[in-house]
């Protein structure tokens, strides 16, 4: 998306020129981290974003933004995104990259419909333009994706979101007439939630919450139905899942004070288990099992936005989102610092 970052570029300094004196602003913000995995070697990368508004005598407001990335000592700096906006109290037009389809900000990415398609728009996200506005509970987006060498009108994209009689409802269409659409509302205490599209796909699901207790069930176009029950005591949780293949899955929870412990095991019999003690001193250690692999880990919070740490597993990939505390453990052993400014 060269094309688009240099246009942004340009439009970036045209619109710091068109403010009043004293209306403008510049801010700074990015992050890097440096460390060495047993397994791989050393890596750094690093990030920087420059944000930049300003308001108009018009009334409106000007915003651009642009994110440059380098990774592995890298001396190639990159642009990964970029855009510039225009926005009012009710309606934006924006310009770049890396930003949310009509169809994704409307009905998500339950449905494989234009950039709710989280294959083709992993995270909804695209290269172009988007315009919104707003009319009371009403917002009406329109997006429009564009490379360097082709704009194809079938990109076009519409999503329209809205509130009716308690109901949340979306709607989202594309310029070569497929669509997708989802509601969600509460009817007798119970909150129910359908969608369906243009390719055939639809599904539903209900929740009803009885003290500290929730039952669910959902289903789609494939009767892969799903019920469960779910316990809040504050302190502790737990919940058990049951599928239409006959797949389960039992969860139970602790967290209180500087402890957390998740738990799991499911009808294949794999056993998870994750701990984490913060020791109050702003260093965290963790521990746990995923399955037949052991981690284990220490982060030390430096402060102001600097942590140091080491993981460990014994696992042939990365390990994703363990534990309590959800973090990412590379194969191996990793020691490394990490910086926020």
């Amino acid at each position: 998306m060269k094309t688009i970052l240099l246009t942004t570029t340009a439009l970036v300094a045209f619109a710091g020129a068109a403010a009043a004196d004293g209306h403008t602003s510049i801010t700074f913000g990015g992050e890097a981290s440096a460390e060495y995995n047993s397994e791989t070697g050393y890596s750094t990368a690093a990030e920087m974003t420059a944000s930049m508004s300003a308001a108009l005598d018009n009334g409106l407001t000007a915003a651009a933004s642009i994110t440059f990335e380098s990774k592995d000592g890298n001396d190639k700096v990159s642009a990964t995104n970029g855009s510039i906006s225009l926005s009012s109290d009710t309606a934006s037009l924006t310009f770049g990259t890396g930003l949310e389809g009509a169809v994704f900000t409307a009905v998500g990415d339950d449905y494989a419909i234009g950039t709710g398609d989280e294959v083709a728009y992993p995270d909804g996200e695209f290269d172009g333009i988007v315009g919104a506005v707003t009319m009371g509970a009403t917002t009406l987006t329109v997006s429009m994706p564009i490379d360097e060498t082709d704009v194809d009108s079938g990109d076009l994209e519409v999503g329209i979101t809205t509130t009716a009689g308690g109901w949340a409802l979306g709607l989202g269409m594309t310029g070569e007439g497929d669509y997708a659409a989802i509601a969600e509302g509460t009817v007798g205490g119970a909150t129910l939630n359908f969608g369906f599209a243009s390719n055939d796909e639809w599904d539903a699901g209900v929740e009803y919450a009885f003290g500290a207790v929730t039952a669910s069930a959902s289903t789609d176009e494939a009767e892969a139905w799903t019920v469960g029950l779910a316990y809040d005591g504050g302190d502790y949780n737990a919940g058990v899942e049951y599928n239409a293949d006959e797949s389960w899955e039992i969860t139970a929870g602790y967290a209180a004070g500087a402890v957390a412990v998740d738990a799991a095991i499911d009808s294949d019999e794999v056993l998870t288990l994750g701990a984490t003690y913060d020791m109050g001193n702003g260093l965290t250690v963790g521990a746990g099992l995923e399955g037949d692999d052991a981690y284990a880990f220490a982060n030390y919070d430096l402060g102001g936005g600097a942590s140091a740490f080491v993981d460990y597993t014994d696992a042939a990939a990365e390990l994703e989102e363990v534990g309590p505390s959800e973090r990412d453990i590379a194969a191996g052993t990793t020691v490394g610092v990490s910086f926020t400014f």
